[in-house]
């Protein structure tokens, strides 16, 4: 089993570290990590928005990723919400047995 990276945005690290709970919670993540302030420039409705944000990263499975991205998609604050997941191509394997037996 493969494990996974999802990143998504917030406009505030209490919407972020709340959703990071429920993930962990309901075994849809085995960890998150919330990177407080970063800077976003993107295009929105015809502007160019320079926004402060904070990053969740969210470790999961390959068996889970799906899920997880639903349940982010789902309870985001956002109307359309950045999130990626991208599959690490390389786990220390005593991380990854954590991982996999946190999210069963």
């Amino acid at each position: 089993m493969k494990i996974h990276f999802i990143y998504v945005t917030f406009n505030k690290l209490k919407n972020a570290n709340a959703l990071g709970a429920k993930l962990v919670k309901l075994r849809l993540a085995a960890c998150t990590n919330v990177i407080p302030n970063i800077h976003s420039t993107y295009a929105w409705k015809g502007k160019i928005v320079v926004d402060k944000e904070c990053a969740m990263i969210v470790k999961t499975t390959s068996a889970k990723v799906k899920q997880a991205i639903q349940f982010i998609k789902s309870n985001h604050p956002y109307e359309q919400p950045a999130i990626s997941a991208f599959a690490a191509s390389q786990v220390d394997k005593d991380f990854a047995k954590w991982v996999i037996g946190q999210t069963k």
